[in-house]
C-alpha cells in the first residue's frame, strides 16, 4: 500500500490466492466487477487508497502505544483448534502453539476481574466468537498475537481514483 495502493472490498474482493500460487498479476487483480454469466471487467474509475507511514511493534507496551498513536493494528496469531472453537470469554491456550497462521485486528484491551486482556476482530464473521470478536489474554504473548503486529498510517484522501487506461483493459493476464 505504501509503494502502490489498494481499493475497496467493492471491487477487490478477498481471494485466498496469489503471485506464488496461480494467480498472475494484471490490471484486474487490482480492481473486477463481475456479473453473473458474463465476463468479469475492469471499471472504468474506482476508488483507491493509499498509506504514508508503516512499521512494526511487537511486546505488550508498544502495542498499547500504538493503539492509542494510530487505532487497530493487524497481528500474525496462531490459530489452532481450541482457537477455532472459541465461543466467549478471555482465551487463554495452554498448549504453546505458536506457529502463525492467520492475521486479526488487535483494537484495544482492558482488564476484568483482575485478568489483563487484547480486544480482537477476527475475520470469520458474526457468528464466529463475541460477534466476530474476541479477548485473549494479555502480556504472555498468547498464540503468538504480541510478537508481530504492523501499523499503517493512511493518506488522508477518501476520493483519490483511478482511471483504467487502455493498456490496463487489454492486458493479457486479465481473465
Amino acid at each position: 500500500m505504501f509503494n502502490n495502493y489498494i481499493t475497496d472490498e467493492t471491487c477487490s474482493i478477498y481471494q485466498g490466492r496469489g503471485w506464488d500460487n496461480g494467480v498472475g498479476c494484471s490490471a484486474m487483480s487490482y480492481c473486477r466487477n463481475c456479473a453473473p454469466g458474463a465476463a468479469c471487467v475492469i471499471p472504468k474509475q474506482y476508488y483507491k487508497y493509499n498509506v504514508e507511514q508503516y512499521g512494526y511493534v511487537s511486546g505488550e507496551s508498544a502495542i498499547q502505544n500504538e493503539l492509542y498513536q494510530r487505532g487497530p493494528l493487524a497481528c500474525e496469531i496462531a490459530a489452532n483448534q481450541a482457537f477455532d472453537d472459541y465461543d466467549g470469554g478471555i482465551f487463554y491456550d495452554e498448549t504453546g502453539f505458536l506457529d502463525t497462521n492467520h492475521i486479526v485486528s488487535i483494537v484495544g484491551y482492558g482488564v476484568q476481574n483482575g485478568v489483563k486482556f487484547w480486544r480482537v476482530r477476527n475475520s470469520w464473521g458474526s457468528h464466529w466468537g463475541e460477534e466476530g470478536f474476541f479477548r485473549i489474554v494479555r502480556g504472555v504473548n498468547n498464540l503468538n498475537i504480541e510478537s508481530h503486529c504492523d501499523w499503517a498510517t493512511p493518506v488522508n484522501d477518501w476520493t483519490s481514483i483511478h482511471t483504467t487506461t487502455q493498456a490496463e483493459q487489454d492486458d493479457p493476464n486479465n481473465d
